[in-house]
């Protein structure tokens, strides 16, 4: 840092507000008048979010929370601390949301937003280290930024905003160039499929080639450090098995519900509605398992070729939508129903064979574009060092 900068806490320079609990049991509570900001309507390299959310002028005043003035900065300070935004206007926000208001005379806003991005992980070790963490107003007003002159600041500010707009052009460019990734394993089964219509593939039920069956069904008691694994949807990640949050059961079990090399893994019942029909091959378990309720074992000669079916949007068009699900519950009556197209075993190896070396290609792509994006963090923490290093003006 240089040395002529000084440093001064943010209770030295700013006014801390803390964001006020909205009353919800008022009448006319939401209106046009003011926005109301929680955590979810920041993202760190943007400024807040267009939010939705909306006071009356009566639920603003029956609600006693201090509206903030434009400019101001925010900082999520319950459960996921640390992002942070600029109000757009003057606004208003929840419990969660603690407001630095700079003394504009000595410290320009801008500056205060990135000062503080640089001090997310020092804001989360001053939080209460609790199941959900919360840092409150003096803790806030004791954290340290260093203080240029306000000229100075503001070339600090001006020279990074040019810097993080270039670097989130590059990420969006990044992060659609994955999105478009994850389609060509899609784009590619559907062409497949439709060169297979006008070759004249057999159409068949699924329940005509395969069987299905739900998984064990267990109670808390059951469960044992020295038991048979189960494996259930945290297991299914990215179309393989994940063995890191591991459930073990001490109970009888019958065995056609070990599963076996060759099965298909998928996902049937989940609260969340984009985990239904994930699926993964079982192959090379090092113990025997069994698995969850919620989940559905297929097991058929064709399962090479229906692991790449079940990936598709002729199976989830099935029953849903669209693109993906619109239900939380795959039942065995609705793979019942499930039709689809089938060449000859000799023709599946062959395509199999090719979407294998597809897959992985894809899949090396797809990490080497999420290094990338891991790689533009690094970057803006590195130009936030520099800046407040006294290295950019």
């Amino acid at each position: 840092m240089q040395t002529n900068w000084q440093t001064k806490k943010l209770g030295e320079v700013c006014e801390i507000i803390t964001g006020g609990t909205p009353k919800t049991s008022v009448k006319d509570f939401y209106g046009n008048e003011f926005l109301l900001a929680g955590p979810s309507d920041l993202d760190q390299g943007v400024f807040i979010t267009n939010t939705n959310k909306k006071l009356s002028k009566k639920g603003f005043r029956e609600s006693g929370i201090r509206l903030i003035p434009k400019n101001s900065v925010l900082l999520s300070c319950i459960g996921n601390i640390g992002k942070i935004g600029i109000a757009v206007e003057e606004m208003a926000t929840n419990q969660q949301i603690n407001t630095f208001v700079p003394n504009l005379k000595i410290l320009d806003s801008k500056y205060l937003y990135y000062a503080l991005i640089i001090k997310t992980e020092e804001f989360k070790f001053a939080s209460s280290q609790t199941t959900l963490p919360i840092i409150n107003k003096t803790k806030c007003s004791n954290i340290e930024i260093p203080l240029p002159t306000l000229p100075e600041q503001k070339k600090i500010a001006e020279v990074l905003d040019e810097k993080f707009a270039k670097l989130r052009e590059a990420k969006q460019l990044q992060e659609q160039a994955l999105v478009d990734t994850e389609k060509i394993l899609s784009q590619t089964l559907n062409e497949i499929f439709e060169d297979g219509k006008k070759e004249g593939w057999e159409e068949v039920f699924l329940k005509d080639i395969a069987k299905y069956s739900i998984g064990l069904t267990y109670s808390p008691n059951d469960v044992s450090e020295q038991g048979t694994i189960v494996l259930r949807s945290s297991n299914v990640q990215n179309g393989a098995l994940e063995f890191l949050d591991l459930v073990r059961v001490e109970k009888k079990i019958k065995e056609d519900l070990f599963v076996k090399d060759g099965d298909i893994l998928m996902c049937s019942r989940n609260g969340s509605k984009r985990l239904i029909g994930k699926t993964a091959v079982i192959k090379n378990l090092p113990e025997k398992m069994t698995f969850g309720t919620f989940m559905t074992i297929i097991r058929s000669e064709y399962n090479p070729y229906l692991y790449y079916f079940f990936k598709s949007k002729l199976f989830f068009e099935q029953f849903s939508n669209g693109g993906g699900p619109m239900i939380n519950q795959i039942t065995k009556y609705m793979l019942d129903d499930i039709k689809l197209i089938v060449p000859p075993l000799a023709e599946q190896k062959k395509i199999v064979g090719q979407l294998n070396i597809l897959s992985e290609k894809l899949d090396n792509l797809k990490e080497l574009q999420k290094s990338q994006l891991e790689d533009f963090k690094k970057l803006e923490k590195a130009y936030l060092r520099e800046a407040f290093n006294g290295e950019l003006v």
